[in-house]
């Protein structure tokens, strides 16, 4: 079995190997192959991380074995009635072949097209979906933070510098010294609000926004530092005065935790910010966070 690193060109192998790979429920070790992985078949791609260490929604960190993420490579969620948490797809290694020195295939991120296209499909209010992240549960055992292991695969898998592992280290020790204290977890913010302010700008993709200051955020959340129940974290409030693009509006996501599809408003997700994962014990899976409209001001 390989091993690969982050930054290594790999090769996803043809449809035959592929199939003969995968189980009954067309999966292999959990993982499902989603149907809008076929279209890769026979491209180049680079390593962009080890997915050995992922955040899990609604329970800890946990350990995949023999995976890996592909650049730019996401779920457009085409397949799964629109879902736009644009997550990074599961690739096991048993999936892929080396490539040598070839040249990774060009590759635009993928899904916006099919996320902004057309009227959504309606929904079916007690549907369950089957993807990759519902299943995530199976595919994955839990890592405790005493296992020092997983820092030395994140430094000789390439995915984190040791600058990065020791800020995550830090981070780490911090939250659990304030969840034995009551205290708030690094960089959180906590507001006063029991109701918070909804705040619909209508935001489209490629409109131009600046992050509000960490005080006019603070003014949008209550005591749990959230919005609408949707929580801003460190990651994100370091953006504060810094202007993106809108990638795409958010009006729906599948929840890990049951597997339904949520409707939600008011939600954006912006181009190039994703989670760097320090605060997760260096999580790898470079999700985009989800912003409320309450947290951003339109540039004219």
């Amino acid at each position: 079995m390989y091993h690969f690193h982050a930054g290594e060109i790999v090769e996803v192998r043809s449809e035959p190997e592929i199939l003969a790979s995968l189980d009954g429920d067309g999966t292999l070790e959990g993982v499902p192959f989603m149907p809008q992985m076929w279209q890769y078949c026979g491209r180049k791609f680079r390593v962009f991380k080890r997915a050995d260490k992922i955040c899990v929604e609604g329970a800890y960190i946990s350990r995949m074995r023999d995976a890996v993420f592909l650049e730019g490579v996401r779920c457009g969620g085409d397949a799964l009635d629109g879902c736009q948490r644009m997550c990074m797809t599961f690739w096991k290694e048993q999936w892929l072949k080396k490539a040598g020195s070839a040249a990774p295939d060009e590759l635009q991120v993928h899904g916006i097209s099919a996320l902004s296209a057309g009227p959504p499909t309606p929904l079916e209010k007690d549907k369950v979906y089957f993807c990759q992240s519902t299943n995530i549960r199976k595919a994955t055992q839990h890592l405790p933070s005493w296992d020092l292991r997983q820092y030395i695969r994140d430094f000789t898998s390439g995915n984190f510098t040791l600058g990065q592992i020791a800020k995550a280290l830090y981070i780490d020790m911090y939250n659990r010294i304030m969840r034995f204290t009551g205290g708030p977890e690094f960089g959180a913010a906590r507001g006063e609000g029991t109701i918070t302010p909804a705040v619909s700008l209508n935001l489209q993709p490629g409109e131009l926004v600046e992050v509000k200051s960490r005080d006019e955020i603070i003014a949008s959340l209550d005591a749990k530092g959230r919005n609408r129940g949707l929580s801003i974290d460190h990651e994100m409030l370091r953006h504060s005065g810094r202007r993106f693009r809108v990638l795409v509006r958010v009006d729906r996501i599948i929840l890990e935790t049951t597997g339904k599809m949520k409707e939600i408003r008011d939600t954006v997700l912006l181009e190039g910010v994703t989670c760097e994962g320090l605060c997760r014990r260096a999580c790898s899976r470079n999700s985009y966070p989800m912003w409320r409209e309450a947290w951003l001001k339109r540039v004219e």
